[in-house]
């Protein structure tokens, strides 16, 4: 069978394109026009066969790109070929567009990646095309090329199609709506993938999993991994317990502990700015209901600045009080959202106790002195009495000169989006984010939705009191679980705000992270491309480490957050309970690192007061930093690594983690107790150390080598008798 095809010929380069019917030569049109319909005979160009195409109906999807060919840019373009070209992402395994052919269309070529991907397609009808074995993991490119009419057709210069009657009518008349072929992409979606295939060394994520393993064995509370890469979720595990101790710290009974899985909640404590605060203003900035530049007054009122008090803070930024009202009146959501807006970093409005003007506590203090104060109930009113204290709540700083981490910033930006939408906070975040992604993990105040405590990682163990330390307001006294754990999110804002209240399992977070990557999922579009590189760029040249909402990397400023091999646009979040978010965009890679790293005993005795800080696991860095030296950045191809180059990463990786246990004793050595050295084998200094130790021995023997062997023997030198006699024993018996 001959099919016909057009010579399009172009300087240098010659372009077939596939026609479905012949046209015969006709004197009256122009060059341009003849050139639309010439043929000639060649042997059938073969079709990709990495592509299907479909018939479809009707479609109403949200869509990563809408294009229109010919003339994409509406504008002509004889350079660039802008015109006929579109990049969008996606991942390799994965891909599908949409085309609707109009019935004036006779013919044109599509290709994705420069494969030619359309069939005969029927003039009229909308199609679904599979390209997923042409994709490619980032960038991959459209070119619809050779598009011709139907004989009897004309098109002026922004590619308006007119029949030759239509040519004829008066100028006065205005033509009618374009016919050009349609193009819809959806996003990519999240979907299971192999670890290795996306160049990742499975040693690397089984060293992790030693590492957090034998640190919950030696006291700490528990962990949380997702991972995805390339558009594929391939690494989910967890370790250790829902809660490990009881209120008073001291040690549960196996038999009495649950364990945590990967559906287990956690509270993610500051990172809901990053995974609902700002989902939402981005969202809201996308849909052209909000600007950055909109002042905060004109969305909430005059009130926000009429009602200041005039606070004397002991320190900050001095002004008159009419200036610090005019300041605060010229706030926008941009200030907010740096930090910059000049809010103390914490004003305790739950506390009643708590010093207006020095912005501090005494633990032993109980006069009341806090000419803030809301409310401590965890209600609807307290809530209420909340926004009426941040209305009266006088700027610290003038706004614009500095950054100063405020949860403040984050409430108030909580109320703005419940005053533009009209909703309460998570119910707008269930309905616009959660709901359409499917996210079964998510919620705030997960008691009231139908969670138990059981779901829930505990957070603290004696209330929110740092082990009955703060005595001016002690509030919840019980282990804090399923409840939010931060002091104003839920005494002041009953367990809803834009800066804490968060609960998720790190599946569904690598999933929301995946959505701010690209702007979507599957056929769910939230936020513009151009909103997304607003709020990931740095805020200025003095600040390369903040986004707008966002921690970024910058020039490893954030290298113990993201790891010091994370590149300079790496963005993410961290919260206090022990949880890490991290977007890495170079390498298409997401991850979530979930712990309740603070649920442990409280000294003040010890440097680090929690006794969970003082483990490996509690760094936030550890897992991006031995995950992204060992990737093997294979571009979703299989890896065939050689055995001489497998043997030397795993040396180097024993060397690494002797390292490790180096540093670790060298910490042990510095740690004072009331100015003496550690002597206790239970101080969590020294547990920490002998869980990284057992790791580095195990991993000793599993290697085999006699330099292994030896280094492992020489690490009993860390030990000192008369304080590790017990752990010498263990090593010996190990080693033997």
């Amino acid at each position: 069978m001959m099919l016909k095809f057009k010579k399009v010929i172009a300087g240098s380069f010659v372009f077939l394109t596939l026609f479905t019917a012949n046209a015969a030569f006709n004197p009256t049109l122009n060059a341009q026009e003849r050139f639309l319909v010439q043929e000639f005979e060649i042997p059938q160009w073969e079709i990709s066969k990495g592509s299907s195409v479909e018939a479809v109906g009707e479609h109403s999807w949200g869509w990563q790109c809408e294009l229109e060919f010919p003339d994409r840019q509406k504008e002509i373009d004889d350079t660039l070929v802008q015109n006929s070209l579109y990049t969008f992402d996606y991942f390799y395994g994965q891909g599908q567009l949409f085309v609707q052919v109009p019935e004036c269309i006779k013919s044109f070529s599509l290709f994705v990646n420069h494969e030619l991907v359309n069939y005969n397609l029927e003039s009229g009808k909308s199609y679904k095309i599979d390209f997923s074995k042409l994709a490619k993991n980032g960038k991959n490119i459209l070119q619809v090329s050779s598009v011709r009419f139907a004989e009897g057709e004309k098109t002026d210069a922004a590619g308006t199609t007119k029949s030759a009657a239509d040519a004829t009518k008066n100028a006065t008349v205005a033509p009618a709506a374009p016919e050009k072929i349609k193009v819809y992409i959806p996003y990519p979606n999240l979907i299971p993938g192999d670890l290795q295939k996306e160049g990742f060394d499975p040693d690397v994520l089984a060293l992790i999993s030693e590492i957090i393993q034998s640190d919950v064995e030696h006291g700490f509370p528990n962990a949380q991994l997702a991972i995805a890469k390339n558009g594929r979720l391939v690494y989910q595990n967890a370790w250790g317990w829902l809660n490990s101790y009881d209120k008073f710290g001291n040690p549960l009974q196996i038999e009495d502990r649950t364990k945590i899985t990967n559906d287990t909640l956690f509270d993610v404590a500051s990172c809901t700015k990053a995974l609902a605060a700002n989902f939402a203003l981005e969202y809201l900035i996308s849909n052209n209901q909000l600007s950055l530049d909109d002042k905060v007054a004109d969305i909430l009122g005059k009130e926000f600045y009429t009602k200041t008090l005039n606070i004397k803070y002991t320190r900050g930024t001095k002004s008159s009080f009419a200036q610090n009202k005019k300041w605060k009146s010229e706030l926008t959501i941009r200030d907010l959202a740096c930090h910059r807006g000049g809010f103390p970093a914490c004003p305790a409005y739950y506390n009643p106790f708590f010093n207006s003007k020095t912005q501090g506590r005494d633990p032993e203090n109980r006069k009341l002195k806090n000419k803030l104060y809301s409310g401590s109930n965890a209600d609807e009113q307290s809530r209420k009495k909340t926004y009426e204290a941040i209305c009266k709540t006088p700027l610290m700083y003038e706004p614009r000169t500095k950054v100063l981490y405020s949860d403040v910033d984050y409430m108030i930006l909580c109320f703005v989006v419940e005053k533009i939408t009209g909703c309460p906070f998570d119910e707008f975040c269930r309905k616009t984010f959660w709901e359409p992604l499917e996210l079964q993990r998510t919620a705030f105040n997960p008691l009231q939705k139908g969670f138990s405590k059981e779901d829930c990682a505990a957070t603290e163990l004696f209330g929110n009191t740092r082990g009955g330390f703060w005595k001016d307001f002690t509030g919840r006294q019980e282990t804090i679980q399923g409840e939010v754990h931060d002091e104003m999110a839920w005494y002041s804002m009953a367990g809803v705000s834009g800066h804490a209240g968060l609960f998720i399992n790190a599946g569904d977070a690598v999933k929301l992270l995946q959505t701010m990557f690209y702007g979507g999922l599957g056929n769910a579009k939230f936020f513009s491309k151009d909103v997304i590189d607003t709020f990931f760029a740095p805020q200025t040249n003095k600040n390369p480490n903040w986004g707008i909402g966002w921690y970024r990397q910058g020039d490893g400023i954030r290298s113990w957050n993201f790891s010091q091999s994370a590149s300079r646009n790496t963005v993410g979040h961290n919260g206090w309970t022990g949880t890490l978010l991290m977007l890495e965009p170079e390498q298409n890679l997401v991850l979530a690192y979930f712990t309740s790293k603070r649920n442990t005993p409280f000294s003040l005795e010890n440097s680090s007061d929690f006794e969970g800080l003082y483990f490996t696991s509690a760094n936030y860095g550890f897992v991006p930093q031995l995950l992204l030296e060992d990737s093997l950045n294979a571009n979703g191809e299989d890896s065939n690594i050689k055995k001489s180059g497998e043997n030397e990463k795993k040396r180097a990786r024993l060397l690494l983690l002797e390292d490790m246990v180096h540093d670790k004793f060298r910490l042990v050595d510095e740690e004072k107790v009331k100015g003496e050295p550690v002597t206790d084998t239970n101080h969590p200094i020294v547990r920490a150390a002998y869980s990284i130790l057992e790791v580095f021995i195990q991993r000793a023997i599993k290697d085999g080598s006699e330099e292994a062997l030896a280094l492992a023997r020489n690490s009993l030198n860390y030990l000192v008798p008369d304080r590790d006699s017990a752990e010498i024993e263990k090593i010996n018996s190990m080693l033997n």
